[in-house]
């Protein structure tokens, strides 16, 4: 629900409180799909993000220039104050009023997101994507607010044919989003996949009384994050959702904040927040740990000193066999003139019990070896964390933690924090296009299992798996394609998990399908292991689709 149009509405209305009177110093790009507008009053920062999986804007105080890489944009907007700043009624269309007539607008939908300048007729004047292409062009005026159309809604349901209660949700209340629409069904005690034409008058009704509900709640948003169990964030919501009620809640009152943590929990967005969540924070941690096992290994090193007085113990035994007898507990004796009682274990022999102790000798002195090269690994491990700390903190507060990163990859890697997987590499996954388009992730294993459905699954993707089997997780990624995923798609995503389980031989097998979001891992599961919800099931024979030979990657 980050970039849903209701989370938008209400971070332009704190915009529209915000921004006003502020004169803009400079905007400028040193990320990917990012834009920064920064003002002459220092802070806040104006931060859009043109993602083709993410778009969002959010005010930051910590996103400072870099000194390389970064290039100045849409260049006659510093200098001019801002006069307003509203939303399109219903559309994802946020437009900041400039003195001396123009708009800066910021198109928030998908993969053709982009932040335009306009002038006083609508034309655009620049752009920050394609501005030569659009240079020119004119952009529009907002469009007038549409009503929920509820009507529309039973019609489309009644002629639905095979399609699914949900996709005629999201089709027929665009605004909603598919997170809200997931609500609303789930809400209504509806089947999502069930097909449109067999719901009845009172889901009807009771849907669009939820609607309602829903959108009274939003006009008082508590903004929220729902996490997953490795802390990835699964949604940004301004309500109580009740399909992530398996989710760890954050409360988060303040949105841009929200959208902040939420962006440096996935890995995205504001560049000193994220580099703190990827190279600081963990390296901190990394320091500690090695310090707790540190003391540990000095624990160690006190018993590893007993050693010598075991073998006092043993000797002391073995000079004394004659006088002792088994079943005694403990042995009274003199050891360089001091009085020892030395404990026995009644069950062994004198002889047993001095092996006994001459074996906890030499495992005492082994590991008093084994402890004193740990300590200085360990310390070793601790200069060279807190040296690459200090230049990390070092270069990213100056904006070169890409540098950083490039410079270090052997040394951050050490601390398991090398360079992760940027958008457009290859997803470690078998990889096939299915119908209409749309992409499908396959697991290799089982820990590869849990890195796909953990982490790399949307909440609205399609989960599959071969029932009654180990098998790989399979994932129809639903926002690689245009419009939804028909049943083809979802039939050949289906038969990819089967191939890729151990049914692969039979004729036909039950593959269970479910929208990512209802798919959990329980604490303590094993790897691979997970626990789904709301299920359908498909039949279908085990195969990869036409010409799956050169997709697997």
């Amino acid at each position: 629900m980050i970039s849903n149009y209701y989370t938008f509405r209400h971070i332009v209305s704190t915009l529209g409180s915000t921004l006003p009177g502020m004169r803009i110093r400079e905007v400028y790009t040193q990320n990917p799909d990012e834009l920064v507008i920064a003002f002459e009053e220092q802070d806040p920062r104006l931060v859009i993000l043109c993602r083709a999986d993410l778009s969002v804007l959010y005010l930051s105080d910590r996103a400072s220039r870099a000194r390389r890489n970064s290039v100045d944009l849409l260049n006659a907007c510093p200098g001019r104050c801002v006069k307003t700043v509203a939303i399109d009624p219903g559309d994802r269309i946020v437009r900041i009023g400039l003195d001396g007539a123009g708009t800066i607008a910021a198109a928030l939908y998908g993969p053709r997101s982009n932040v335009l300048l306009l002038d006083e007729a609508g034309v655009v004047q620049d752009a920050f994507k394609r501005p030569r292409a659009l240079a020119g062009s004119p952009f529009g005026e907002p469009a007038p607010e549409q009503p929920l159309d509820f009507s529309r809604f039973r019609r489309e349901c009644a002629l639905a044919g095979t399609k699914t209660l949900s996709s005629v949700l999201r089709r027929s209340f665009p605004v909603l989003g598919g997170t809200l629409c997931a609500e609303v069904i789930a809400r209504a005690g509806c089947d999502a996949g069930r097909p449109a034409p067999e719901t009845d008058a009172r889901s009807h009704a009771a849907i669009e009384e939820i609607i309602g509900a829903l959108i009274a709640e939003i006009r008082t948003p508590a903004p929220r994050l729902y996490l997953a169990d490795d802390g990835r964030p699964e949604y940004l919501s301004l309500v109580d959702l009740r399909i992530a009620r398996t989710l760890k809640e954050e409360l988060i009152p303040d949105i841009h904040a929200a959208v902040r943590r939420y962006l440096a929990a996935a890995g995205a967005g504001d560049r000193h927040e994220h580099d703190t969540a990827t190279i600081l924070t963990p390296l901190r941690a990394q320091i500690e740990k090695s310090r707790r096992a540190l003391r540990a290994t000095e624990a160690d090193a006190a018993d590893a000193d007993r050693a010598l007085e075991y073998e006092k113990f043993g000797n002391a035994l073995l000079g004394a066999l004659p006088a002792l007898r088994k079943g005694e507990r403990t042995f009274e004796t003199a050891i360089a003139g001091e009085p020892v009682s030395i404990p026995l274990e009644p069950s062994l022999s004198p002889l047993q019990n001095a092996q006994k102790y001459f074996a906890r000798a030499k495992r005492a002195r082994a590991a008093g070896e084994e402890s004193s090269r740990r300590r200085d690994e360990l310390r070793s491990r601790i200069a060279r964390a807190e040296r690459l700390l200090e230049e990390a903190e070092r270069e990213l507060d100056s904006g070169g933690a890409e540098q950083f990163r490039k410079a270090h990859a052997e040394d951050l890697k050490e601390f398991g924090l090398g360079l992760r997987q940027r958008d457009g590499d290859a997803p470690p996954f078998r990889v096939f296009t299915v119908d209409g388009g749309f992409e499908v992730w396959a697991g290799k294993n089982g820990s590869n299992n849990d890195l796909l459905t953990l982490r790399y699954a949307k909440p609205d993707d399609l989960w599959f798996h071969a029932r009654g089997g180990s098998g790989s997780h399979v994932v129809l990624r639903t926002r690689s394609g245009k419009g939804e995923p028909g049943k083809h798609a979802c039939e050949q995503a289906a038969a990819i998990a089967a191939y890729y389980s151990k049914m692969k031989t039979a004729g036909t097998v039950a593959v269970a399908m479910t929208e990512k979001r209802f798919v959990r891992k329980p604490r303590g599961a094993p790897a691979g292991t997970v626990v789904i919800e709301r299920e359908k099931v498909l039949f279908v024979t085990p195969a990869l689709p036409r010409g799956a030979a050169q997709q697997i990657r």
